[in-house]
């Protein structure tokens, strides 16, 4: 994106490519992080700027599952995804494995 790009459209990318990445819907993200669907909705399409308590909480909602979002100096945006907390097993898969002969 350009560097003269508002920040309200390179915040509305990072979110929905963060969804994307966990296949979340745009409720499962305003559940977990506690803010209106119609909120997401609104920041996604790029006609509003959210608030910043707003985009605390999107933003730990996503880091919380090893996603981060962060955008260099030379205005490039980075999504990153930690490998120890994708690859963590969740536990129905140990109960899984605890039950198999």
């Amino acid at each position: 994106m350009a560097r003269n790009t508002p920040f309200r459209l390179i915040y509305a990318a990072k979110i929905r490519a963060a969804r994307g990445l966990l296949n979340w819907s745009q409720g499962e993200l305003a559940e977990r992080a506690g803010v209106s669907k119609q909120s997401i909705t609104r920041i996604e399409k790029g006609i509003m700027d959210p608030r910043f308590s707003t985009m605390t909480a999107l933003n730990e909602a996503i880091r919380s599952t090893g996603v981060d979002m962060s955008e260099d100096g030379s205005g490039k945006v980075m999504i990153t995804i930690s490998r120890e907390k994708l690859m963590q097993p969740s536990a129905s898969t140990l109960l899984g494995k605890l039950s198999e002969p």
